[in-house]
């Protein structure tokens, strides 16, 4: 006697037939991150980080994340980051016109020292330039809204030596910062593509059904 295979909706089948049936066929689409990442790296700018890769693991282990590799270009960082009621506000404003003329080097690398982690902590700043330092006595601005003042002058009216390193700290923060929230995006986007909320709307799209131990029964099975 032929035995008949059950046929049953995916809300028919037991929790572990349905955790089965996730873990067969709800794989998220191989492209479910590009519209994050490619966010990231048009919003990226704005913020003064020009990002050429995102790198992510997850999303639910130790040592999972995400981080990025590229630069930051400091005039924009300054702008948007530097707010009026900070303590330094008119030194970081100096410093960007300082950058902006000329006076020290406009990028800053960021790049990832790690192999088999990608979260924000394997992120490292390749270090604001201070050759701003090695100028002559009487070199001055040639532009912007400081033009004419004495270079030297204004490096030493704002602590170069502080600003510098307080900068430096400042970027690697702000762009793991960038990187995090990045992850948590993504973490959510996958989520939701992983949830039995969506699978039964998958389901439903491509007409499935299901044996008792969670397989799509034959014939049934038009979007695999």
């Amino acid at each position: 006697m032929e035995t008949t295979t059950q046929s049953l909706a995916f809300q028919q089948l037991s929790n572990y037939a349905k955790q089965q049936a996730i873990s067969k066929y709800g794989d998220p689409p191989d492209d479910w991150h590009d519209e994050i990442i490619n966010r990231a790296k048009e919003d990226g700018p704005a913020r003064g980080f020009v990002i050429d890769n995102v790198a992510f693991n997850g999303f639910h282990s130790q040592g999972d994340g995400a981080s990025w590799t590229g630069y930051v270009d400091l005039p924009d960082f300054i702008e948007y980051h530097n707010k009026p009621d900070a303590k330094d506000f008119a030194q970081y404003v100096v410093l960007r016109e300082l950058i902006k003329d000329g006076w020290c080097e406009e990028q800053v690398s960021i790049s990832q020292h790690a192999y088999y982690y990608s979260h924000s902590g394997t992120m490292r700043s390749g270090g604001v330039d201070d050759r701003i330092h090695y100028v002559d006595e009487d070199s001055v601005m040639d532009r912007g809204i400081l033009e004419g003042a004495n270079v030297k002058e204004l490096a030493n009216s704002i602590n170069t030596d502080y600003l510098f390193n307080e900068l430096d700290e400042w970027i690697l923060s702000r762009a793991k910062d960038f990187a995090d929230d990045i992850y948590k995006q993504l973490r959510e986007e996958y989520d939701a593509y992983t949830s039995e909320e969506y699978f039964i709307d998958l389901c439903d799209i491509n007409g499935w059904r299901f044996d008792n131990n969670g397989n799509i029964v034959e014939g049934d099975h038009h979007g695999v």
